[in-house]
């Protein structure tokens, strides 16, 4: 008996020990690498690097509750937009956020709401109306997807939904068509200051479209030099001086030109302060 619960002593010591070597598995909001080195992007976009820290989330999944889909509103009244999320705590802190080196939502995870193609407007609340205040008589759209708090977008099939509806007496049809491609601009926006303008996010959202070399690809151009992006990960700008600074997302096919689509060119000033 003594003989035995020696044993078993030295077997929990070994695998005490196995534990602190190999570490927990990761789960879906932690990164592969704990936030590894960024390597640099190929073109002439100076301080340009590939990121590519984060984990896919497939448990990520994002319904639209209101608007409905041709849903038709009063010219004047005010809107609002309810999302649910699943897979992902809004408003909680995405793992290992203190380190990751970029701009962190100190209100945690959140959902991205645009509007047409307007900067995107963060929500944290799941379920609870939105304000989008008083829209143009028109044709709207809304896209949304699930952010970690650094304000990177969860790349997963459930992740991303968009919704068209009208105000007034308008008819036409939706911009988005189902099945083409489609690129959403999400990151930068706005200003940086201090630590967050040393590494600025560059991210979007891709649909119907697969990147490569030779095929689709997303062109980045900053401050007049641009780069091809052949992989849908996130991008680093870095060593902006301060001031204004001018980005522009298109997506291209493979002979490099502009992939039809109201929204597959995006262009957005930011401060570095």
């Amino acid at each position: 008996m003594c003989c035995n619960r020696n044993r078993l002593g030295v077997m929990s010591v070994i695998l005490a020990a196995l534990v602190l070597l190999v570490g927990r598995p990761a789960s879906a909001d932690t990164p592969d690498s704990m936030f590894a080195t960024a390597t640099p992007v190929k073109g002439d976009i100076p301080g340009l690097m590939k990121w590519a820290n984060s984990r896919p989330s497939d448990s990520a999944h994002v319904t639209i509750l209101s608007p409905k889909e041709g849903e038709r509103f009063k010219a004047g009244e005010s809107l609002y937009v309810a999302v649910s999320v699943t897979g992902v705590s809004l408003g909680q802190q995405t793992m290992h956020a203190e380190g990751c080196g970029l701009a962190n939502s100190g209100k945690g995870q959140h959902v991205h709401v645009i509007v047409d193609n307007q900067p995107y407007l963060a929500n944290y609340a799941d379920g609870s109306p939105f304000p989008l205040g008083v829209l143009p008589e028109g044709v709207h759209t809304i896209r949304v997807f699930a952010s970690r708090s650094w304000h990177e977008s969860i790349k997963s099939l459930g992740s991303f939904k968009t919704v068209t509806f009208y105000v007034g007496d308008a008819k036409a049809p939706s911009p988005i068509q189902p099945g083409k491609p489609l690129l959403t601009y999400s990151r930068p926006k706005d200003a940086y200051a201090g630590a967050d303008a040393k590494s600025i996010l560059v991210d979007f959202y891709l649909n119907n479209a697969d990147l490569s070399s030779d095929g689709y690809k997303v062109r980045l151009t900053v401050d007049g030099r641009s780069a091809n992006l052949t992989e849908w990960v996130p991008y680093l700008v870095t060593g902006l001086q301060p001031g204004d600074h001018h980005f522009k997302l298109e997506l291209v096919n493979k002979s490099n030109q502009v992939v039809a689509g109201p929204y597959n060119t995006t262009e957005r000033t930011i401060t570095v302060k």
